[in-house]
């Protein structure tokens, strides 16, 4: 039983001239990376846990889970004076 191969020809991407590359920040504006996440503004979880430790610490580290320390540190971040 004879084979009978098919040749597809390789395809090729024809090279873009210099002028019609474009610059890595086009390239990238290019690309579809999905909704941009704005800016974080106000403190980091690290920022208002270190903060609540102070305050938990300055009020004699008493017992209890700490909610109103956070709570004031998330206050105190977000409201500087």
């Amino acid at each position: 039983m004879a084979t009978t191969s098919r040749h597809t020809p390789a395809q090729s991407t024809p090279a873009r001239p210099p002028s019609a590359r474009s610059t890595p920040a086009e390239a990238a504006e290019s690309v579809n990376l999905g909704p941009r996440t704005p800016p974080r503004s106000g403190p980091t979880e690290d920022e208002i846990r270190a903060r609540a430790h102070a305050l938990w610490e300055q009020a004699g580290r008493p017992d209890g889970d700490g909610v109103q320390f956070w709570l004031e540190a998330e206050k105190e971040l977000k409201n500087p004076r």
